[in-house]
């Protein structure tokens, strides 16, 4: 009897350690991943920056680049990033030709760097959203290199739906 039961906790044990183990691997797994993707982000961001630095209709952006992960509500492997730039002066009617400028730089990035987006489902890499908050340009850049991204874009353009038929 003693012996059944010892075994029985032994089994018990295993699992639970096993399971430990498992989700450590996966989690650090993901993170590596997730690291990849936010170095190309970052790369892409980078570089939009130093072309549009040069330009004329774009002011110049102060401060250090940095990215965010944004999208740990919608579930884990989303690429999605934010970056906080310093931007004096820029108005809100100044943010569709941001977008529109950041993502022009970015399909040449991707175009350059030979990245293409999970199954073909348009840019690689694109502006998700952007807003002003207190001088600064806030922009949220997915890099669509899974399923989980593109899953991801698909719920913001439902939600983006659902409040413009407010």
């Amino acid at each position: 009897m003693w012996t059944i039961v010892t075994i029985i906790i032994g089994l018990i044990f295993a699992i639970i350690i096993y399971e430990i183990l498992r989700r450590q691997v996966l989690k650090r797994t993901a993170l590596k991943i997730r690291h990849a993707g936010q170095r190309t982000a970052d790369g892409a961001m980078q570089t939009a920056l130093t072309h549009l630095a040069s330009a004329v209709e774009v002011q110049e952006v102060h401060g250090s680049l940095h990215s965010v992960p944004v999208a740990d509500v919608w579930g884990r492997g989303v690429m999605a990033f934010e970056y906080v730039l310093e931007t004096p002066g820029m108005v809100k009617a100044d943010l569709p030709e941001v977008r529109r400028l950041f993502n022009n730089q970015f399909q040449r990035y991707a175009d350059d760097q030979h990245i293409t987006a999970f199954q073909n489902a348009g840019p690689a890499l694109r502006v998700t959203d952007a807003w002003l908050r207190a001088g600064q340009l806030h922009v949220d850049v997915a890099y669509l290199m899974n399923e989980a991204t593109l899953e991801y874009l698909d719920d913001l353009r439902r939600l983006n739906q659902s409040d413009s038929g407010q």
